[in-house]
């Protein structure tokens, strides 16, 4: 028997109840990407930040873990997610304005929904405290008669490109060993397998380092006897790692206006304020359009800086 014009209205409200039953299970499962390995900076910033996040937008979220290949493999796996309202990245830097300059890439910086920067902070020239070496002279000088390996999160990640900019303008002989994440590389300090890293205060804060010099315009609180890279000479070599959130391409103006929402509680709440005080994480955030055109200036600014150290492919 045909279906009456009712009955058939009555399927069709359900299929439609039954439509949003599942986008509303798909809405409260989150996958929150860290594209570097766990006890990095961005990982341990990452994971203070999803608690309140997650609670904002009422859903459950985990950290997932996917390093390699400089952080891009995670940020790809976020790019290629087009559309999927289950999964966001919690990204760094170099892999949003640095790595798509070199390397052929799935994604460049206009392939994903901006979400919202975070942190930002300036990076430190650090040795570990059980060195003898006191100062940026005196690692120079000590070079000279056997250069120094130094560490990075790998190739291409702004720790890299601080460090490769600061052997091109100075007189240090150092070479780059690069590790899955700053975790990973602050072992290898720890075990002298290298001997020098640049990386932020929140890893100074976190492991046992001394700070030689600081890639930045001025001289920061807290370390007011730290010079500035410009201070011993060198080009004011301006470097700061910030991270921030982003979401694949083609979700909802809906789901991304409710992440910006989240994204800005999250950064404003007194749970995470707390957090970035003692781990020395200055908060500095930017909404979805300021955080978009702020990626896309520092992409161009970046690509200058790999010219002009010679790491262009």
């Amino acid at each position: 028997m045909e279906p009456t014009m009712k009955s058939l209205r009555y399927s069709l409200a359900a299929l439609a109840l039954i439509g949003t039953s599942q986008a509303a299970v798909a809405a409260d499962n989150l996958e929150i990407i860290v594209p570097f390995a766990a006890g990095g900076a961005t990982d341990i910033i990452a994971r203070s930040f999803e608690p309140t996040f997650s609670q904002q937008l009422g859903v459950t979220s985990v950290v997932r873990n996917v390093a390699g290949a400089s952080a891009t493999v995670g940020t790809a796996e976020v790019a290629n997610s087009e559309g999927n309202p289950n999964i966001i990245g919690y990204e760094p830097a170099g892999a949003l304005s640095i790595q798509p300059s070199l390397k052929k890439l799935p994604y460049g910086p206009d392939s994903f929904t901006y979400v919202c920067r975070t942190v930002s902070n300036p990076m430190f020239l650090m040795v570990s405290k059980s060195s003898d070496i006191t100062s940026f002279q005196q690692l120079v000088e000590k070079s000279q008669d056997q250069p120094f390996l130094y560490g990075s999160s790998g190739p291409g990640t702004l720790p890299h490109l601080a460090m490769a900019a600061t052997v091109v303008n100075s007189d240090l002989k150092a070479e780059h060993v690069p590790y899955s994440g700053s975790g990973p590389a602050m072992n290898a300090l720890a075990g002298n397998e290298i001997q020098i890293m640049a990386d932020t205060e929140t890893i100074l804060e976190n492991y046992d380092l001394r700070p030689l010099a600081v890639f930045a315009d001025h001289r920061v609180a807290g370390y007011e006897d730290v010079p500035t890279i410009e201070e011993l000479g060198l080009p004011a070599l301006d470097f700061s790692v910030w991270q921030g959130v982003v979401a694949p391409k083609g979700i909802s103006d809906e789901r991304a206006k409710q992440y910006a929402e989240a994204c800005k509680a999250t950064v404003e709440s007194d749970k995470f304020k707390a957090f970035a005080d003692k781990a020395k994480a200055n908060i500095a955030y930017l909404g979805p359009d300021d955080f978009k055109a702020f990626v896309q200036k520092r992409f161009e600014a970046n690509k200058q800086v790999l010219e002009d150290a010679g790491l262009m492919p």
